[in-house]
């Protein structure tokens, strides 16, 4: 929301939140009606253009409104008619609601009692000039924007007002005023219509943090939050109508495993965690080995799954050829290449390959949308949306991603709640929104401290000492929303080096943080020599591999040696079996040789009838085959055997 007219902003912020609790009005066009006969009637104006008039919401309420839903508001006004592009009035048939005379006194209020105290206060702390223009522009950007992108110079400062006034009912009532009609707002620009149920399918993609919140990971506050945005979720597909889809991507998966895989060696002290965040504490806790942690990892798919209706994505195909075109992975520079960053785009591309390329004027009819609150995410996601509505010359486009907090407001005034509804969003609270805005402000300051420290601890600007009563310091430091008040916020939101250092004699000899500060040092020191250990146990890896590789090739070669001996010894076993076979062969067939002749003697005596006495020959004979068994059988096994041991000997090497 731009922040023309700031006085004015607040007063009709405040208003749409009165005009709402009215219960005739029935559509968001009624509501805006009001502002543009307000408008007609004190101008006056007689005749106009939609754009002239959606010109004039944004200068005298800052509204920016897209001119369909100008225009769309201007056919239901009584005394309004259109002839030629021109939109011409009939006074006497408008009347301005008198809730507009009454926001001027709102606006009295805010001025007199809020705007003044807050420029004093930011006064005092930034010790410089700031004029009350400006702090109100800020106190409406803090109001109005999404938590997740809100980065003004004075967010801070007017999170830790709004805390100290938290007894101050007045302040806080109007402030909650502002944040209800700035909810209402949203709708009113986002152009959302049909009020009471989604026209189209909608698939929401979780980031990991909006997980963890589900789960309670991080604090009461960001549960709340979360289980606010699945209470939409579920009125939009109640009755069997489901509207709403929920995923989580791959990456997104692999996120949570590594967090979890960290949370691993934690406990199994593989790591020493110097600066603990909300979600790894969660996880740690009761924890005594790795294996209770994979337990609570089992259970967080588990509570994901069938309690919340969340499923991982199943889509495999966004770098095929066909989703080439809707590749937005380029829109990343050189500077921008950090791992965030291209998990950032990487995400929001897929996103636009699940949407085919196509531009939607808003954020609940895109069909695919990523719900996040990190910062990275949202912020390039605005920068490729503004890309398109420029190069598409688009009068509203929709966004890739957008925060738990934006989606809860948009599903809420989509549903229809925000017409005679007092049940608004948990987020509309302006005290929890600065707790969050504040909590968020302590965790990005705590990392940016531990990281220059530890910088200086490695350039030998700061003693293990000196860093250690540092660290416990920003331990200190509340790490979840519920856990800030109004009178210590001074201290909490103080990272200065002398606030740092103030506390080191007092670690010192406070003997119950002794034992933290051993165990700080402890992990200082591994901290400092986890480079080379862990080069060490890499060598010592590879060697152990080497090692291990040497033995699997010795027993190889052994198994090698044995399978050849073996078959050496059954080649030469067949080969004595064959020659001793031909051995009786050689014997079996001489023989019947000899026999055969014999046989042959005895046929030609019978034949013929030789006069040769049968024992004559029959010695003879005898005899003989005698004497040719005895040479054959001894020449025969000679041959043999020479050609055996020929045959089974090992050839020597030359």
């Amino acid at each position: 929301m731009q922040t023309t007219c700031s006085s004015s902003i607040l007063a009709a912020l405040a208003t749409l939140k009165s005009l709402s609790d009215e219960k005739k009005y029935q559509s968001s066009y009624q509501i805006l009606g009001e502002f543009i006969k307000y408008i007609i009637i004190s101008t006056p104006k007689y005749a106009f253009s939609a754009i002239e008039m959606k010109d004039q919401l944004y200068d005298q309420f800052g509204f920016s409104i897209p001119e369909a839903v100008v225009k769309t508001s201007l056919k239901r006004i009584n005394g309004v008619s259109l002839s030629d592009h021109v939109y011409h009035t009939t006074l006497s048939e408008i009347k301005a609601n008198p809730l507009f005379d009454a926001s001027k006194s709102t606006m009295e209020d805010i001025d007199v009692e809020i705007i003044p105290r807050l420029t004093d206060f930011i006064k005092q702390k930034t010790e410089s000039f700031v004029s009350q223009e400006t702090v109100t522009q800020e106190l409406i950007h803090f109001l109005v924007e999404d938590q997740s992108t809100t980065g003004d110079k004075y967010s801070d400062l007017i999170g830790e007002f709004i805390l100290k006034n938290e007894s101050n009912q007045s302040i806080q009532d109007q402030l909650n005023k502002i944040r209800e009609g700035s909810i209402l707002y949203i709708g009113l620009s986002h152009n959302i219509n049909e009020i009471g149920s989604l026209s189209k399918k909608l698939s929401l993609y979780l980031g990991t943090e909006v997980l963890f919140s589900l789960a309670g990971y991080n604090g009461e506050i960001y549960r709340q939050l979360a289980e606010d945005f699945f209470k939409q979720v579920r009125c939009a597909n109640a009755n069997g109508k489901e509207k709403i889809t929920l995923y989580y991507f791959a990456d997104i998966k692999k996120e949570i495993e590594d967090f979890f895989a960290t949370a691993e060696d934690i406990v199994d002290g593989r790591r020493s965690q110097l600066l603990d965040k909300p979600a790894m504490i969660a996880i740690t806790n009761g924890c005594k080995t790795s294996s209770d942690v994979t337990v609570k990892k089992a259970d967080f798919y588990h509570m994901i799954q069938y309690s919340y209706g969340i499923k991982e994505d199943s889509c495999q195909n966004y770098y095929d050829e066909s989703n080439l075109k809707n590749n937005l992975e380029h829109f990343v520079t050189e500077e921008e290449a950090a791992p965030k960053k291209e998990l950032a785009i990487k995400l929001i591309s897929n996103i636009n390959k699940l949407r085919n390329g196509h531009c939607f004027s808003n954020d609940l009819e895109s069909e695919y949308l990523i719900v996040t609150n990190t910062k990275i995410i949202l912020s390039l996601s605005k920068k490729q949306s503004d890309e398109n509505k420029k190069n598409y010359q688009l009068d509203s486009v929709c966004n890739y991603a957008v925060s738990l907090d934006r989606i809860t407001s948009l599903l809420w005034y989509k549903l229809g709640k925000g017409f005679g509804e007092n049940d608004y969003p948990v987020s509309v609270n302006a005290l929890l929104k600065a707790r969050v805005i504040l909590s968020m402000s302590i965790a990005k300051n705590a990392d940016r401290t531990y990281t220059t420290l530890k910088k200086q601890h490695d350039a030998g600007l700061l003693t293990d000492d000196q860093m250690a009563s540092r660290i416990i310091m920003l331990k200190d430091k509340p790490l979840v929303p519920e856990e800030l008040q109004g009178d210590d916020i001074d201290s909490v939101m103080d990272f200065s080096p002398e606030y740092l250092s103030r506390f080191e004699e007092q670690y010192r000899w406070t003997n119950n943080r002794l034992q933290e500060k051993e165990a700080l040092l402890d992990a200082l020191r591994q901290s400092t020599d986890q480079t080379i250990s862990e080069r060490n146990a890499q060598i010592a890896s590879q060697e152990t591999i080497i090692k291990d590789k040497d033995a699997e090739n010795r027993r190889l070669q052994e198994q090698l040696s044995e399978y050849k001996r073996q078959n050496e010894a059954q080649k030469a076993k067949k080969e004595k079996r064959k020659y001793r076979l031909l051995f009786i062969w050689g014997i079996v067939w001489k023989l019947l040789a000899v026999a055969t002749f014999t046989a042959f003697i005895l046929f030609l005596d019978h034949k013929f009838s030789f006069s040769i006495s049968p024992y004559i020959y029959g010695s003879i004979d005898a005899a003989g085959m005698l004497g040719v068994i005895i040479s054959v059988v001894v020449k025969e096994r000679k041959k043999y055997k020479d050609q055996s041991n020929q045959k089974t000997t090992p050839t020597k090497k030359q």
